[in-house]
């Protein structure tokens, strides 16, 4: 079984926030509060503490639910610092796992309602003229009801639900409406664009 001596001693009550003073694990020893031995050290006069002691004290000073770390042997440690887009990256990939999982459990924000007026408004601004690709987009998005009797998406926080796919709203614009319908266009027009994902009409 592993012994430690006074320095790793300390180390790990430090660890643990039981006392951040040397000394106090000194005091511990001598009276007896902390089960040890001498024989440590170059002469012999160091402390020694078995795990087993080392561990019946932690329980005695930390919580119930608390379960004490001791160091491996030979165990070493690794510090890894993380950039921030490496923070950002790590962020958005458990939102997207989140969104994912609620979106499978149809947990839903809200539906918004495609009204084929405010559609070709948008497509106005975006300045789609090719009769072609306009119809298309118009038809794609005008035919989705998503099982329900007008056409019509299912949105959660910032991402929306269209033809099995989940989409993100285009945030360069300020209202949902906006940010929804954009982004559908945007999408539509290159599955269009696409001839391998265009949809028959």
């Amino acid at each position: 079984m592993r012994k430690y001596e006074l320095d790793e001693l300390f180390e790990v009550l430090k660890r643990h926030k039981i006392t951040t003073n040397k000394e106090s694990v000194r005091h511990w020893l001598r009276e007896g509060k902390i089960t040890g031995s001498k024989g440590a050290g170059p002469k012999q006069n160091g402390w020694l503490v078995t795990e087993a002691d080392l561990l019946s004290f932690l329980k005695e000073r930390l919580p119930e639910h608390v379960t004490p770390e001791l160091p491996g042997e030979d165990q070493s440690t690794t510090t890894v610092v993380l950039t921030e887009e490496e923070k950002e990256a790590i962020r958005e990939e458990t939102r997207q796992e989140l969104l994912e999982q609620l979106a499978a459990k149809q947990i839903w924000e809200g539906r918004f309602q495609l009204k084929k007026s405010f559609v070709n408004a948008c497509l106005d601004h975006r300045r789609i003229e090719n009769r072609e690709l306009r119809t298309y987009i118009l038809n794609r998005i005008m035919q989705y009801k998503g099982g329900y009797a007008t056409p019509g998406v299912l949105y959660l926080l910032d991402t929306f639900n269209f033809d099995g796919e989940r989409l993100s709203f285009d945030s360069n614009f300020g209202s949902l409406d906006e940010q929804i319908v954009f982004s559908l266009i945007e999408h539509l027009r290159q599955e269009y664009v696409n001839p391998e994902k265009r949809k028959q009409e």
